[in-house]
């Protein structure tokens, strides 16, 4: 799967929580602090395998620990194009 665009990416992370780690879609927004979208260390470490499994990004959770849904995602994007 080619993914490029930074949508793309918050598509993929939003499907891999609401799919893969059940968040309820209604509270995966582009503003929604993933501490809050990630309630405890096991769905960091499962969201961390994800996304290097389906969008080749290692992650770690100082990464994303404060970050917004949308700024986690642009991230990932800006290190996926850095290659």
């Amino acid at each position: 799967m080619t993914i490029s665009a930074q949508g793309s990416v918050i598509d993929v992370i939003t499907e891999l929580l609401t799919e893969t780690l059940e968040v309820p879609a209604e509270e995966v927004r582009a503003n929604a602090p993933m501490r809050v979208l990630l309630e405890d260390s096991l769905m960091v470490v499962e969201l961390a395998m994800a996304v290097e499994e389906r969008l080749g990004v290692k992650i770690g959770e100082a990464e994303f620990r404060d970050a917004t849904l949308a700024e986690f995602a642009e991230a990932v994007a800006a290190r996926r194009a850095a290659g």
